[in-house]
């Protein structure tokens, strides 16, 4: 993702979730599971109940991102053979077995794996073109660019990711 963009992203995604889930707080984990760029934030529900949202920017040349969502019963960010995890999300619910879990926030709702586009992706037809993609971008329009998609993302993060993680926690209950 583009620096400009990136920078851009990682604010207004950060200060949005302090706003409206101070629950989940910006987190630094240092571990092999989080790549370079991604953010995570952490809603510690009990001693070893974590839940997480990852913002996970493209880390190749596309304008884009996604969000992970899950957990880890292990109170550590989830250390997963893959990620997003293979076990996709069921009607019944049969992940929830999982100690830990991270999935793609889209695997909610569809069997594709739609990013949020900021600027979409066009090869270089020459040197004016190539220019034009490397050429600065400023706070305000990067802004400006993100945070329609930023809107977007926490608007399905609200309508599936959190009554997704809140039926989790429901589901660990004694007597559930």
């Amino acid at each position: 993702m583009k620096k400009e963009y990136g920078k851009a992203l990682r604010q207004l995604f950060a200060k949005r979730m302090q706003d409206e889930w101070p629950l989940f707080r910006e987190t630094k984990v240092k571990t092999i599971y989080l790549f370079p760029g991604e953010r995570a934030f952490l809603w510690v529900v009990s001693e070893q109940l974590y839940c997480w949202v990852v913002l996970s920017p493209s880390p190749k040349d596309y304008d884009q991102f996604t969000l992970l969502i899950g957990w880890s019963m292990l109170g550590r960010y989830p250390e997963l053979n893959a990620i997003p995890s293979t076990r996709f999300p069921s009607a019944d619910h049969e992940e929830f077995t999982e100690q830990e879990y991270l999935i793609r926030l889209p695997m909610l709702w569809t069997d594709k794996d739609p990013w949020w586009v900021v600027r979409k992706f066009k090869p270089a037809r020459n040197n004016q073109d190539l220019l034009a993609q490397v050429a600065p971008i400023a706070p305000q329009q990067a802004i400006a660019q993100v945070m329609p998609r930023v809107d977007e993302a926490l608007e399905k993060l609200r309508s599936h990711g959190i009554p997704y993680l809140r039926a989790f926690i429901n589901s660990q209950k004694p007597g559930n």
